[in-house]
């Protein structure tokens, strides 16, 4: 017992270290007559259910003893759950070096691919650290909500299985050696990791999950549109008589010429990718034939496709907005749970009464005799915890309006305070230094909207004449022609140069940098100015030197010359700067800046596909693709696989597997990877390219497109509500979509006081009678 002991204090002393110790807080109580105190495990508790408020976190975890809630805060750090994002990122990209290594200069089959990679004892070594990582993750989050709390979570022990499967499969990568051992199960489940670490994708996951099998009655509606049409093509186009004297291509025998060549050809026009050469034959022997085609690709890919999608985003929407509710949800209860802590009052304990046990200290346990909060304590919780410093501020300040002058904050206050939680940021006002007397005129003007505009015009004649330029590259006097241009592009360069000079010093270098496209607009001036004056000083004229032409001959347009046109094209983003003035920029950039910030859960959910499907197209058709011979080339169909000279398309290693998913995503020429794998393999093959389309171009990225048409609605109702309102400066106001949760909060419900209650006293007894 003295050693368990021993071992809880050497843990402590670690985490004190780590998380910022706070004081005792002590207030005479003026109505009683007595002290009060709120010792510091008693604030650190209330900072941590504050934290988890903001963070959507559940309260089902220990908040006794004091270790505990320094290893909590600890774990949910920002420094600690990057680290884990970077073990991650290590684990994923491992298999790019890994048997067979992707680091070759080509993956084409006709060439020589030598493959640089790492000795495979440091590979074994790496992927062991981060799956013993993996365990202590598993572990610290078991150990923070107690074990009877993880059995009821399936992530948690979805995350212990799946490590021990991955250390298993290590252990016989070990035994066989990484070449030896071809098929390693633990490259499958890499991708549950990046979806533990966020709860975004987790999110993303359950509603997928959830709303699978109501989606899968409209898969069926389309399954059986094509398989209705495949019996019809079948019908209509037999294939031709073995000795039919016709020269011309047969629409059954090249289509049509059993049920699944039939029912998988279809599924190519329903995308287009063979659209018109299966629709040629038939067309060319009878015109009316197209009315089969028109008549499938109408239902099919006008209607039922498009049905498809939206039903598939609102059932999505409905199952994911539930998850945003159960966000919302542990958000008030987190909140609520913070404030009664505040209400209890505390002495501090001595060390001999120092609980040693991993239970949560009851709320019960503490007799609340108060109805508000000291703005003192409230003040030292908000400053305390891990907020953002202008939440802080915020909060701060709304609470002191409530307090009054007794400094007492009740629930209603405090509640009411805890909404701005949910508030959508505002793009926060520019603040410009003042200027006096004639300068403050020259700032005027260095400020206008009308010094962006007439430099915006200037971008796009500096773009017109380069347009020229090339147009004009091969002219017989274009020597000549190039010394006026070059001159007229080197006062361009002046003026940019003098105009961000002007900017930087009207608005201040701090106000200046705030905005991208300044910074752009500097780093470009600068960049074509320079470059400018080192080619005249190395060559003593602006225009293009004969010299350079033959440099540039190799196709490597590596002079001074042609990287400055280069640079001289990105002239044309300045014309993005006047967007700001205009009233729509807010729903516009709204929507783009929203979408980068929040598509990244959504993009991860399609890297989890890429690299699954990869692995397994790996295992099932790693060295299938053969090089080719000069029979295969010269006998090689029109437009197949061998005659395109597709083969550095394969799926020798994961980075060329992942370009071929990706090409057949984009469903260009999707048919000929389609038929390509049919020869070099079997028919069952096309299974796996056919369930990669529909999984991840019809499936994932159609969300990925509601997800921005919800974007931009919610955006369009947001300006309508403000009244397409401006600042003062003519700057449309603009609006930061933070999360998804704020996205969808417009269609939450708020909890009932009856709901948080009884959640909270599930709480108390689950860790007030719960000894682990």
């Amino acid at each position: 017992m003295l050693s368990h002991t021993r071992g809880y204090k050497i843990v402590d002393n670690i985490l004190n270290k780590t998380i910022v110790k706070m004081s005792d807080i002590m207030i005479d109580n003026p109505h009683g007559g007595i002290r009060e105190s709120w010792s510091e495990e008693h604030l650190v508790q209330a900072i941590v259910l504050l934290e988890d408020a903001y963070s959507f976190r559940s309260i089902e975890h220990k908040l006794s003893p004091p270790y505990i809630l320094r290893l909590y805060r600890l774990y949910w750090s920002k420094r600690f759950q990057r680290l884990l994002t970077f073990i991650v990122s290590c684990q994923l990209l491992l298999i790019f070096i890994q048997y067979p290594s992707s680091l070759s200069r080509t993956s084409d089959l006709r060439q020589d691919r030598t493959r640089l990679t790492l000795p495979c004892g440091i590979q074994l070594f790496t992927e062991f650290i981060c799956l013993i990582i993996f365990y202590i993750d598993a572990i610290m989050r078991t150990y923070l909500i107690g074990l009877k709390n993880a059995r009821k979570k399936p992530w948690i022990i979805a995350n212990f299985l799946i490590t021990t499967i991955s250390m298993v499969d290590l252990i016989f990568s070990c035994i066989f050696g990484c070449q030896g051992k071809t098929i390693n199960i633990r490259f499958l489940l890499r991708p549950f990791y990046m979806a533990v670490i966020s709860q975004e994708m987790k999110k993303i996951f359950n509603s997928l999950r959830k709303s699978f099998l109501q989606i899968l009655s409209v898969t069926i509606l389309l399954g059986i549109h094509v398989y209705f049409f495949s019996v019809i093509g079948m019908i209509l186009f037999p294939p031709a008589r073995k000795d039919s004297p016709s020269e011309r291509p047969n629409e059954g025998t090249k289509y049509f010429p059993d049920f699944p060549d039939a029912l998988l050809n279809l599924v190519v026009l329903l995308t287009t990718a063979n659209n018109p050469d299966i629709t040629l034959p038939a067309y060319s022997k009878n015109r009316l034939y197209i009315i089969y085609f028109a008549v499938f690709l109408t239902i099919g890919l006008y209607c039922l496709m498009t049905l498809f999608t939206v039903i598939k985003m609102n059932t999505f929407k409905e199952f994911f907005t539930t998850s945003m509710q159960n966000s919302l949800f542990r958000r008030r209860l987190a909140v609520r749970a913070c404030f009664d802590i505040l209400l209890e009052r505390q002495v501090i304990p001595s060390s001999s009464l120092t609980t040693t046990d991993d239970t949560t200290t009851s709320l019960l346990t503490q007799r609340i005799t108060r109805t508000t909060a000291p703005m003192l304590v409230l003040t030292r919780v908000i400053n305390g915890s891990d907020l953002p410093e202008p939440l802080k501020t915020e909060l701060v300040d709304t609470l002191k309006r409530y307090a009054g002058e007794n400094n007492e904050v009740g629930w209603d206050m405090f509640a009411t305070a805890m909404l701005s939680l949910d508030a959508d940021v505002q793009k926060s006002p520019v603040v410009h230094h003042e200027y006096s007397g004639i300068w403050a005129l020259v700032q005027l003007i260095g400020a206008s909207k009308y010094l962006t505009w007439f430099g915006n015009a200037i971008g796009l004649i500096n773009f017109i004449i380069l347009v020229v330029e090339g147009a004009l590259r091969y002219h017989p006097k274009f020597f000549t022609i190039d010394i006026f241009l070059s001159n007229i592009l080197f006062s361009f360069s002046i003026y940019y140069f003098l105009e961000s000079s002007l900017k930087l010093w009207s608005l201040r270098p701090k106000v200046f940098f705030k905005y991208v496209f300044n910074t752009f607009d500097a780093i470009l001036a600068v960049s074509l100015f320079v470059l400018h004056v080192v080619h005249l000083s190395i060559y003593g004229i602006l225009s293009i030197t004969t010299s350079e032409v033959v440099r540039d001959a190799a196709g490597t347009a590596s002079s001074i010359w042609a990287i400055t046109r280069i640079i001289n094209l990105f002239v044309i983003f300045r014309t993005i700067r006047s967007m700001p003035h205009f009233t729509n920029y807010g729903i516009i950039m709204g929507t783009i800046s929203d979408g980068m910030r929040n598509l990244k859960a959504f993009i991860g959910i399609l890297i989890c596909l890429f690299y699954s499907y990869a692995v397994l197209g790996m295992w099932l058709f790693n060295g299938v693709i053969k090089p080719p011979t000069p029979s295969d080339i010269i006998n090689a169909t029109c437009g197949s696989y061998q005659q395109s000279q597709y083969w550095a398309n394969n799926f020798d290693d994961f980075f060329s597997t992942v370009v071929v998913l990706y090409d057949v995503m984009l469903v260009n020429n999707w048919g000929v990877f389609l038929t390509a794998l049919r020869e070099f393999s079997t028919r069952w093959s096309q299974l796996y390219l056919v369930s990669w389309w529909f999984m991840s171009n019809v499936y994932i990225l159609a969300l990925v497109l509601g997800f921005i048409v919800e974007l931009f609605s919610l955006n369009v109702a947001r300006f309508e509500e403000s009244g397409f309102t401006q600042g003062q400066d003519g700057v449309a106001k603009t609006y930061f979509v933070k999360t998804l949760f704020h996205l969808f909060k417009r269609s939450l419900k708020e909890p009932s006081d009856d709901e948080i209650n009884g959640a909270l006293m599930k709480y108390k007894q689950l860790y007030d009678n719960g000894h682990e």
